[in-house]
């Protein structure tokens, strides 16, 4: 299965029914299909959704709208003026504030369709990089792909199994279950052989553990106990 297309035509063949029936036209095929794979591409933040936006810093503005094609909590990251910004829990961040204000530590958080920079800007047109996810391709197309088609063929049988158990929904809800929990299974085990896979990407300049010295010496010197070095005025990233 690669286009929509194809997978509208394995669902009519799961549907046990005629290419011409009345029950499943094609347009409900198509309709089946379509809000089937948004269910699935937004089931999870998915790598090949991830995209780059540009955009400008206000002067003493920390909170702006996120852009309007990225999905809601989706951002993964962020730099200010090319400094890298670390993601925290929205109200850590603001307890955080709250006992900082004027800490220059660099960091955001998002909630719901804002996103919040910490320290405040201090002048107009910094440039502000993000990136986040995006809304997957609407299948406008009968020969449009999926994100799923070129090296994750379950993702689109995943997309077919959710269509399948909308379209009995009614006629057999036991099994319309099943086959939601079984897309949703195999999505959801895609989703970590991906982020699996890019864990195997060495961290650059990041060892896996802080190990402070407990111990502490006259010199005042970091220790390599364990082989991993502290340093305390190392950012928290």
């Amino acid at each position: 299965m690669i286009t929509r297309a194809d997978l509208e035509a394995e669902l009519l063949e799961q549907l046990l029914v005629a290419d011409n029936s009345t029950l499943y036209p094609s347009t409900r095929l198509t309709s089946l299909v379509q809000n089937a794979y948004i269910w699935a591409t937004q089931l999870v933040i998915w790598h090949d959704l991830v995209r780059a936006v540009y955009t400008s810093s206000v002067a003493t503005i920390n909170y702006y709208d996120y852009p309007d094609e990225f999905r809601s909590e989706s951002i993964v990251r962020l730099e200010v003026a090319g400094e890298k910004s670390a993601r925290k829990n929205f109200e850590d961040y603001l307890d955080f504030k709250n006992r900082n204000p004027t800490s220059t530590k660099r960091i955001f958080a998002s909630f719901g369709r804002q996103y919040f920079i910490s320290p405040t800007p201090l002048a107009n047109n910094l440039e502000i990089t993000l990136w986040g996810a995006v809304q997957a391709d609407a299948l406008a197309l009968s020969t449009t792909k999926t994100i799923f088609s070129d090296n994750k063929q379950d993702g689109n049988e995943a997309v077919v199994r959710k269509a399948f158990s909308v379209a009995i929904k009614r006629s057999d809800p036991n099994l319309s279950k099943s086959e939601e929990q079984e897309a949703m299974v195999l999505l959801l085990r895609l989703a970590k052989a991906e982020n699996d896979n890019t864990q195997r990407n060495q961290r650059l300049n990041h060892p896996m553990f802080n190990v402070p010295d407990f111990l502490g010496n006259s010199l005042g010197l970091s220790s390599s106990i364990g082989r991993f070095d502290y340093f305390p005025d190392q950012e928290d990233y």
